[in-house]
Order: structure tokens, then sequence, then C-alpha cells
């Protein structure tokens, strides 16, 4: 095979796999549907907050699938519909365990992975998948 060949396929293979990285680390932020955005605002007003709303284990549990996965980790609620939807998590249709339920121990130990915490890059990229805090029971 020519030389030339090899530097071009070598070069292609490292600006594809640099750009599907990129997508990874900085995904395209979605519109929330508007049903959840309802769901955040009736829950406010029920709390009699405006700023920051709260969900419950079982309003969570609502969320359980690909086409709606909300997670509970650390004490926060996060819809990681988008991102999953996207199927740019490494560990592929993993993350699909932690849909509907309080993921903490998941997310800190990822045990079908490599049993290590998720590293801060990823914690950094959950920030724009946060619509609240969960209440405690």
């Amino acid at each position: 095979m020519n030389k030339n060949i090899v530097y071009i396929l070598v070069f292609l293979t490292l600006l594809i796999g640099g750009y599907y990285g990129y997508q990874i680390m900085y995904p395209k932020p979605m519109p929330k549907p508007s049903m959840e955005s309802s769901q955040v605002t009736d829950e406010n007003e029920a709390s009699g907050t405006s700023e920051e709303a709260s969900f419950t284990i079982e309003q969570v549990s609502q969320h359980k699938g690909k086409d709606s996965c909300w997670m509970a980790i650390e004490g926060n609620v996060y819809d990681l519909t988008p991102f999953v939807q996207s199927g740019l998590h490494p560990g592929r249709d993993a993350i699909l365990e932690g849909c509907g339920i309080d993921a903490t121990e998941l997310f800190n130990s990822r045990p079908t992975g490599s049993k290590t915490p998720h590293s801060t890059s990823a914690r950094k990229m959950m920030a724009k998948y946060l619509i609240g805090t969960l209440k405690s029971q």
C-alpha cells in the first residue's frame, strides 16, 4: 500500500475520532419537552419556591427508559434523556440501568464497567442536565 494513502487514512481516522470525542465532551443542549417544564413549574408552585424544583423518588421512577430517563445522583435529579438518546455514552446501554432510580451507587461504582467512579469531566457534563433536587423521604 502506498505510504501517502496510509498517512491519509491515519489522518482521517484521527479527524473523525476527534470529532466524535468532541461530541461526547460537549453535546449540544436540547430543549426540555414542555411536559417536563410544566411538571417543574407545578412542583415549584406547590412547594412555594420559584428557584429550584424538587422531586420525589416516585416522580423520578416515572422516567425509567430510553424515551425518558431521569436519575437521582447525590441528591440531585437529572434529565439525561437527550444524552441517552444521543448514543454518546461510552458504556452504551449501561446508562439505562440508572434510569428512574437513585443511581448514586451505580454512578460512583460502575459495577458493570471499570468499577471506578465516573470522571471529573463526566460530573461536569452532568450539570447541563440538572433539573432539580431529590426530596428526602
